[in-house]
């Protein structure tokens, strides 16, 4: 599947990510699908309850015009790019990570609520993050199309494969790129509470700046034309790329996944992230 998959439900939270999934999909010379999910079975609490047909229909019809008015955005906002459209039946998030499976990138919108008419875009959005196997974007807003692209690097595989893609993106975005890097979860002030002096957390800091410097060269060479800022702090890591992300245009998260639960490979950085993120934030996997 070479086509970008983005879902919707009519919401002005969809709208946004449909946006911003066609001008990802003319950057990427990608296709795009737009899907809408619409579930007409009944709930287990009311397993005996049957729901008319006239109720199914209307159902059906509000996510084929919601598939629809999207595809008229997707094509206003990128005209080169192939648009196609989607209904289907079932569970939103079951059947974004099933159409999604070979999908370069899945893309959701999400307002940061747990309302009923938000479900969709709200915890499916987390749902199709936590699951996915691939690429996916969490679009909240319009976002800013000027803005730096923010990444978060530890050193590890999963944060490599973060800042590859970060770098991707800044040059397809001709955008500067922000490495973020935390090399304690403690702040300054609460690493003097502890009676670290001030010269020692600064030699901290400039010792995991050569580290950085070190671990970004490779993706330098490789993107000649990205400028890179690197801050390097003590800090909550959500916390830093948060901050260093005001009025940036995207932050690319890698994700491990560290819960009990099989399958859940969304971490709690990226979890954080997602949830308070005033723009769109790309989860990269190995």
């Amino acid at each position: 599947m070479n086509a970008i998959l983005v879902g919707v439900d009519g919401s002005d939270a969809a709208t946004s990510a449909v946006r911003w999934a066609a001008k990802a999909a003319a950057a990427e010379h990608l296709d795009l699908k737009i899907v809408s999910a619409y579930d007409a079975s009944t709930s287990d609490y009311a397993p005996g309850l049957i729901i008319p047909q006239d109720v199914i229909d209307a159902i059906r019809q509000d996510a084929s015009d919601a598939v629809h008015a999207a595809a008229e955005v997707a094509r206003q906002v990128a005209p080169g790019v192939s648009v196609t459209t989607s209904i289907v039946d079932g569970d939103a998030a079951r059947v974004l990570l099933e159409l999604g499976k070979d999908a370069p990138l899945i893309v959701v919108g999400t307002r940061h609520l747990g309302s009923v008419k938000g479900l969709f875009l709200g915890s499916v959005s987390i749902n199709v993050a936590a699951h996915a196997h691939g690429r996916v974007a969490i679009v909240a807003g319009d976002g800013i199309d000027d803005g730096p692209v923010v990444v978060g690097v530890d050193g590890s595989p999963v944060s490599d494969a973060a800042v590859a893609e970060a770098f991707r993106q800044a040059s397809l975005r001709n955008a500067p790129l922000i490495a973020v890097h935390t090399w304690s979860p403690l702040d300054a002030d609460a690493l003097h509470g502890y009676g670290i002096s001030r010269e020692e957390v600064e030699r901290m800091t400039g010792d995991s700046v050569e580290v950085l410097a070190e671990r970004l060269a490779g993706y330098s060479q490789d993107y000649p034309d990205v400028r890179v800022e690197r801050r390097v702090l003590p800090d909550e890591p959500a916390k830093a790329l948060l901050d260093a992300a005001v009025g940036a245009q995207l932050i690319v998260v890698g994700s491990r996944g560290r819960g009990g639960f099989r399958g859940l490979l969304l971490g709690s950085t990226s979890q954080k992230v997602i949830h308070n993120a005033l723009c769109p934030v790309l989860v990269v996997r190995t």
